[in-house]
Order: C-alpha cells, then sequence, then structure tokens
C-alpha cells in the first residue's frame, strides 16, 4: 500500500525530471510521459514506473531541501 510520503516522493522526482526536459513547450500530457522516460534513463524510475533506489535517494534530498 503507497501513503501519501511515497507519492510526495514519486512527484518530487518526476518533478525534477520535468524541469530537466529540453523543451518546456511540449503540452502537459506529453511532457509528462517524456519526463517519465527521462527518469527512467537516468534510472530512477524502474520498468513498472516505480522509483528505484537512486529515485528513493534522488527523493530523500529533493525533499529535505524543500523543508
Amino acid at each position: 500500500m503507497y501513503t501519501q510520503k511515497d507519492f510526495e516522493k514519486f512527484e518530487s522526482v518526476l518533478a525534477y525530471c520535468k524541469k530537466r526536459l529540453p523543451e518546456p513547450s511540449l503540452p502537459s500530457e506529453q511532457s509528462l510521459e517524456t519526463a517519465m522516460q527521462y527518469g527512467q534513463k537516468m534510472d530512477f524510475f524502474d520498468s513498472r514506473n516505480k522509483l528505484s533506489q537512486s529515485g528513493e535517494l534522488l527523493a530523500g534530498l529533493l525533499l529535505s531541501t524543500d523543508a
């Protein structure tokens, strides 16, 4: 079962990946899909679109700077 914290981790990593996209002019749905592909290439998400170990570490860093 996923918790609110798991969702926050996923969203923070996805937002990070979206910021890294070279073309912010893509439609919202397409940019999210492209952000997921980027995240998979960078090994932040696994093949089931769940946070990988490195994605968990990145989420920890991102969320600790937001606090």
